[in-house]
Order: structure tokens, then C-alpha cells, then sequence
């Protein structure tokens, strides 16, 4: 969003006369950019945060108000004017708006929201774009993820090169993420070393291959400070509304508890949040299926396993290989004898040995199928029925 907002505010200054070719360039903005550029346009010429069907609405009326006018005044009106005639006196949304240069606004804006020394959005800017981006999942039933970021090592890198390499390398960090995230995601200096990105429309798996590859780009990147090198990584922790949390408390909450365990095993890693399996029914599910090791550049081996239950959290499985904590999987599993195996994928969070060679993998699951789910149910309710 951060970018359309960018090329906006260059419109506005380019074209401060020029109202014709301004909405234009918008149009094309919005060809470009999607149903999405609407919100900020509204919000860049009005602070009024609208949905971008509402937002596209509203510019399609203000566009018909102004050429209303036009025709009623018999001269030219600028789209501002138009603009604070519609919200003010035909939608009434606007009840007491105030006069004020954009540059003037833009310029104090700026400084509250956005980290000064980074470039990413401040706090104060998370903690309402969290809001008003888990009401919007609500109220759409769609995803959204957060990815919990801290850099490891810091306070080393303070301590060893000094705080300069520390801004350095905290600005890096930033650069990197700035690149490779999209204009719909939001990014933000959560405090210190901790950065926070948050991802509307996404699901757990998508979430953790961009917060993989964000990490990848960070371990493969080399400072150099007083002709001294030094590498960087950092480590992340992701939850995910709704499959995760059920309101923003909750996601901003298993985030950071999965930072934490990525930060207690090993650093330079993404650990997804698992739910505590107290809290869901685990069946007796006795099968063999196979498993696939994933990595982000293909699929990596493939394994025989035992099934030993399943819950719509996770399954248990026993293998002869010992997965490590954090491994994502591919999971084939059989429902029914004929059918079509279901494909779901996993992360390992726990393991327990027993015997030689032979060890209990906890799998977490990254998404839940309808058809798995819709299996698991049917057999809980012949458990409640019997």
C-alpha cells in the first residue's frame, strides 16, 4: 500500500492544476494496481478509511458530483472542492473537515508514522493498521497472517562493530523486507530489533514461504563496517487468523510465542504457532501414508510413517527418521479406502523416541482441508453418538 501511496501523493503534486490528467493517472493507477488503489486514493485525499469496494464507490460518485457541478456553475471545479462537497453534503460523512496544504499534513504524518530511522511504519501505525485489518478479515472471512521478525544476535553486533553497524544493519533488514513483501502488506519498527509484517488475504502456507524467503535473503546479505565484514540473520515466528487466533490479541500473542521457540532452537529460523493440543479431541487413526520433507526449492525425500492418531490441530506419527522441530511436511493422507489421498501440510513440533530407532513425531498442521476436517468430524460425532 505503501508504494500506491507514494505514486498518489507524486499525482497530486504533479498535477495540482491539472485536474484532467490527475484522474487520469489515477485510473491508470488503479489499472495497474487493482480494486485496492481506491482505499488509498480516498484515504491520501481524505484520511477516511473505506473498504476498497466502498472507496470505489465513493470516487465514481465524487467523479459524477464534480462534472454536476461543473455543469451546474458553468466553470471548471476542482476535484478537492468536489471532493469536500460530496463527503460534507450528499454522503455526510465528513461532519466538521479541516483546510490544510497536503504537503503541510503529509510532512507531519510522516513523522508519526513511519520509524524515522528504518523507513518502516512506526508502532502507533501497526497498531491501527492491525486493527482495522483483523476487523476487515472478520467481516470478509479471510485470512491474515502475521510474521514476528527479530534480528539475531544484535546486541553482539552493537557491542563488537558499534551502534552504527547496528542502524546499519537494521536498515538493511528493512530494505530487504520493503523488497520482497507486496503493496497490500504492511510492514513496521516493532521496538528495537523487532519487526513485525503483517499480511492481509494470506494464508498460513503462503505467510511462511515469504517469511522463509525474506530470512534467506537476510542470511545471504554481508555488511562490511570500518573495513570489517559481518553477516546478519534473523529469526520469525507466524500465526494466522482464523486457523490460529481468533481476535488480533491472539495473533500478535502465538506470533511472538513462536518467535520466542525459533529464537530457543537454533535462531535463524520461521516457527509457525502450534495450538495447544489439550484443546482438541485426538482420534485413534491406525494407517500407513508417506511423507514428504519440503524444502522451498522442491520437495526433498519421501518417507513411510505410521499413523498413530489425528485431531483437526495436528497428527501423530512414528517414524523410523528422526524429523527436526521446525520441518515442513507433506502429508498423504488415505481417508478411505479408493479415494484419492488428501494432501496437507505440517510442521513438526515435537519429538519423542522410544525405542531403537523408532520416534513419535507431533506434525502440526500449516492449513486444515474441508475434506479432512469434514472426515474428523464425522467420526467425533459417531464417538458422541455410540
Amino acid at each position: 500500500m505503501r508504494a500506491i501511496r507514494e505514486k498518489v501523493l507524486k499525482f497530486l503534486s504533479e498535477f495540482a492544476d491539472e485536474d484532467d490528467k490527475l484522474i487520469d493517472s489515477l485510473k491508470n493507477l488503479v489499472d495497474d494496481c487493482g480494486i485496492d488503489a481506491y482505499s488509498v486514493i480516498i484515504h491520501v485525499l481524505t484520511h477516511l478509511d473505506l473498504d476498497p469496494e466502498e472507496a470505489r464507490h465513493s470516487w465514481k460518485n465524487i467523479l459524477s458530483h464534480r462534472e454536476s457541478l461543473i455543469k451546474s456553475l458553468g466553470r471548471s471545479v476542482n476535484l478537492r472542492t468536489a471532493i469536500c462537497d460530496y463527503f460534507c453534503s450528499v454522503s455526510k460523512t465528513m461532519k466538521s473537515p479541516i483546510v490544510v496544504e497536503i504537503k503541510v499534513f503529509e510532512d507531519k504524518l510522516k513523522s508519526i508514522k513511519y520509524d524515522s530511522l528504518t523507513g518502516l511504519f512506526s508502532r502507533g501505525s501497526f497498531d491501527e493498521t492491525l486493527a482495522q485489518e483483523a476487523a476487515r478479515a472478520e467481516r470478509y472471512e479471510t485470512d491474515l497472517s502475521l510474521l514476528f521478525y527479530d534480528l539475531d544476535n544484535f546486541k553482539q553486533i552493537n557491542d563488537t562493530y558499534g551502534h552504527f553497524a547496528g542502524d546499519m544493519a537494521l536498515k538493511k533488514v528493512a530494505e530487504i523486507i520493503l523488497k520482497e513483501i507486496r503493496a497490500a502488506d504492511f510492514a513496521a519498527r516493532y521496538g528495537g530489533e523487532e519487526i513485525v509484517v503483517l499480511l492481509p488475504k494470506t494464508g498460513k502456507v503462503n505467510a511462511l514461504m515469504l517469511g522463509d524467503r525474506i530470512r534467506k535473503r537476510i542470511e545471504e546479505t554481508k555488511l562490511r563496517h570500518n573495513g570489517k565484514s559481518f553477516n546478519l540473520t534473523i529469526s520469525g515466528g507466524l500465526a494466522s487468523y482464523p486457523i490460529d487466533a481468533i481476535n488480533l490479541i491472539e495473533l500478535i500473542q502465538f506470533a511472538d510465542k513462536a518467535l520466542y521457540r525459533a529464537k530457543n532452537s537454533g535462531k535463524n529460523k520461521i516457527v509457525l504457532h502450534s495450538p495447544d493440543k489439550r484443546r482438541y479431541v485426538r482420534l485413534h487413526f491406525s494407517t500407513e501414508f508417506v511423507v514428504q520433507k519440503i524444502g522451498f526449492e522442491g520437495h526433498i525425500g519421501t518417507v513411510a510413517v505410521n499413523c498413530k492418531d489425528i485431531s483437526r490441530a495436528g497428527i501423530l506419527i512414528e517414524s523410523k527418521e528422526p524429523f527436526e522441530i521446525g520441518t515442513k511436511l507433506q502429508i498423504q493422507i488415505p481417508l478411505k479406502k479408493g479415494d484419492e489421498n488428501i494432501l496437507i501440510l505440517g510442521t513438526v513440533v515435537r519429538i519423542e523416541a522410544f525405542g531403537d530407532e523408532q520416534y513419535d513425531i507431533g506434525v502440526s498442521f500449516i492449513e486444515m482441508k474441508e475434506e479432512l476436517d469434514h472426515f474428523i468430524s464425522t467420526r467425533l460425532e459417531g464417538l458422541t453418538t455410540t
